[in-house]
C-alpha cells in the first residue's frame, strides 16, 4: 500500500493523530536545535527512525518520538535543558516525584495526555512529550542482570502507596531491599565497561529494553530527513535498522499496525 493511502487512512492533515504527531515533532525540533548548539551527539532512534526512512517521516499510525544520546552527553542536554528550553517546554526527568521510568520526556506546557498511567500519577504537567534515552556500553546479560534488581525496585518505590493494598506492601518492602543491591550492582557493572569497554551499546540500566547495537556502526552520528527536517541518525541505518526490525521497508499487516494513540486535551 502507499504512503499516500496509509496516511489516508491513519493520519490524515488535520486528524487528531497528525495534530499530535506535528507537536512531536515541533519539540523534537526545539531540542535537536538545543543539541547541535553544545555539541551534543544524538540521534533519532527505533521507530522514529524506521518512519524516517520507510515513510520519510512518523509511520502514519505512530505517536511516538525517540531520541538517545550516550550517557555523558544525555547528562549535559539534562543541565543544560532547564535554561535553554522555551517557556512552553518542560524537562521532566527521572528525579521528579511519582515520575516511574528511568528515562527523560520532554513535555509541552499546554497539553495534557490522558491514560492510567499519566491519571494516577501526582506529577504536574502531563503534556505531549517526546522521550530522552541514556544509552552506555555494556553486555545484554549484564544489564539483564541489574534491570531486575534495579529498574523493577525503582519504579515500584516510585510508585508509592505501599500500604494501599498487601500486594503492593510486600512489593514496596522487596523493592527497599533490592535497591541497593540494584545500585551496587549496577556501579560494578560501569566499572567491568570502563575497563574492558564492550561495543554493544544498549539503554542505561534499568530502562529494560534490552535491544543492543555495535559502535561499528553507530558512530559518528550521521542525518537522516525527518517530515522535512535534518536531524541526526546513526552512521549506518541501514545495518541499525535490520538489526532492530528485520525487513524494514515491509509494511506490517493491519493487525500488527499498533497504535499507542493517546487521548490528548490541548489547553
Amino acid at each position: 500500500m502507499a504512503d499516500e493511502d496509509l496516511k489516508a487512512i491513519y493520519n490524515p492533515e488535520g486528524s487528531e493523530l497528525r495534530t499530535l504527531q506535528l507537536k512531536m515533532l515541533d519539540i523534537l525540533i526545539t531540542v535537536a536545535k538545543i543539541c547541535d548548539k553544545h555539541n551534543l551527539p544524538y540521534w533519532i532512534s527505533g521507530g522514529t527512525l524506521l518512519g524516517a526512512v520507510r515513510h520519510d517521516g512518523f509511520i502514519p499510525w505512530d505517536d511516538d518520538i525517540d531520541i538517545e544520546l550516550l550517557r555523558p552527553d544525555y547528562k549535559k542536554l539534562l543541565r543544560i535543558l532547564p535554561n535553554e528550553l522555551p517557556d512552553n517546554l518542560y524537562l521532566q526527568t527521572p528525579k521528579e516525584k511519582s515520575y516511574r521510568l528511568l528515562f527523560s520526556k520532554v513535555r509541552d506546557r499546554n497539553s495534557i495526555v490522558h491514560s492510567e498511567e499519566e491519571d494516577m500519577a501526582r506529577y504536574k504537567e502531563k503534556g505531549v512529550f517526546i522521550d530522552i534515552f541514556s544509552e552506555e556500553r555494556s553486555y545484554r546479560w549484564m544489564k539483564n542482570i541489574v534491570d531486575f534488581f534495579y529498574g523493577r525496585a525503582f519504579r515500584r518505590l516510585k510508585r508509592g502507596r505501599p500500604f494501599h493494598s498487601l500486594k503492593y506492601f510486600y512489593e514496596y518492602a522487596t523493592s527497599l531491599f533490592l535497591y541497593p543491591i540494584g545500585i551496587i550492582l549496577m556501579w560494578i557493572a560501569r566499572g567491568i565497561c570502563a575497563i574492558t569497554k564492550p561495543d554493544n551499546i544498549l539503554h542505561s540500566y534499568g530502562i529494560g529494553n534490552s535491544t543492543n547495537h555495535n559502535a561499528s556502526y553507530m558512530f559518528p552520528v550521521g542525518k537522516v530527513t525527518f517530515e522535512g527536517y535534518e536531524f541526526s541518525a546513526p552512521k549506518d541505518i541501514d545495518t541499525y535498522l535490520r538489526k532492530q526490525y528485520g525487513d524494514y521497508m515491509s509494511i506490517p499487516p493491519k493487525e500488527k499496525r499498533a497504535s499507542h494513540f493517546m487521548k490528548v486535551e490541548y489547553l
